[in-house]
């Protein structure tokens, strides 16, 4: 399986994972608010299955998206050297001329970090509103005095719970972490860099690694209907980009 494949299946298995969060709230909210026998008969084995599966969605998307980020990672270096470390990559890909170097694999990084940092920052904004409304509406319900326990705690347990904070946050990591290998190959190539120097080889190597760190410590896939929406704005940009930064 090539990276595409990989990350397509991340992609779908982080999507039934959410859909299984949701489930598990509304099958936890039923239980709290309806705490009957016959609905506990029927709601308890539900939630058992529904961990197991859950447990099996999040392995896969570690699996793949690592596997993902590992086959593409090789493929740039293929790309950047000539060598046969990865599978061949469509002839478009990168959209730099420069000759199979040191500095050639610096572009490229800069144009992955280019695309992942607008595509976090729009998935960043979205989670932003998601845990804002969850935590406006836990805000009210405790205000108000005549909410029952029941709802405070499903709430709770809703904005609290890994797929929610935990998620934003390590999003929000990636983000940061992205602009900032961005911005160092971005002063690499202002200031005329030289692989020959050893700092401005340290630059690079640094930029490179912490990028390459940075998404296998999210393990998020990013979000396939943002990027075929922004990729037309966004590959201007990267053309204006080149030649601000003389890559073509």
């Amino acid at each position: 399986m090539n990276a595409s494949g990989h990350f397509r299946t991340a992609g779908k298995a982080d999507s039934c994972g959410s859909v299984i969060f949701y489930a598990v709230v509304l099958v936890s909210a039923a239980l709290l608010i309806f705490p009957k026998p016959e609905i506990e008969a029927v709601a308890h084995p539900l939630l058992i299955v529904s961990a197991m599966l859950a447990i099996i969605c999040t392995v896969f998307t570690t699996i793949h998206q690592t596997e993902g980020n590992r086959a593409l990672r090789a493929t740039q270096l293929s790309d950047a050297f000539g060598a046969g470390v990865g599978e061949p990559i469509r002839q478009d890909y990168y959209n730099n001329v420069l000759p199979r170097t040191m500095r050639r694999l610096a572009a490229t990084t800069l144009e992955n970090t280019f695309f992942t940092k607008e595509l976090l920052s729009q998935m960043a904004t979205k989670e932003r509103v998601k845990n804002g409304a969850y935590f406006v509406l836990l805000l009210i319900l405790l205000v108000c005095r005549l909410t029952p326990t029941s709802w405070l705690l499903v709430v709770a347990q809703t904005l609290f719970s890994a797929d929610l904070i935990l998620k934003w946050i390590r999003l929000e990591r990636f983000r940061i972490r992205a602009s900032r290998a961005y911005t160092h190959l971005e002063q690499f190539f202002l200031q005329n860099g030289d692989t020959n120097r050893p700092n401005d080889m340290a630059v690079l190597l640094g930029a490179f690694t912490d990028y390459e760190c940075a998404k296998d410590e999210a393990v998020i896939p990013l979000d396939e209907r943002i990027f075929n929406k922004l990729n037309p704005t966004l590959s201007k940009e990267w053309e204006q980009e080149q030649k601000r930064l003389n890559i073509m």
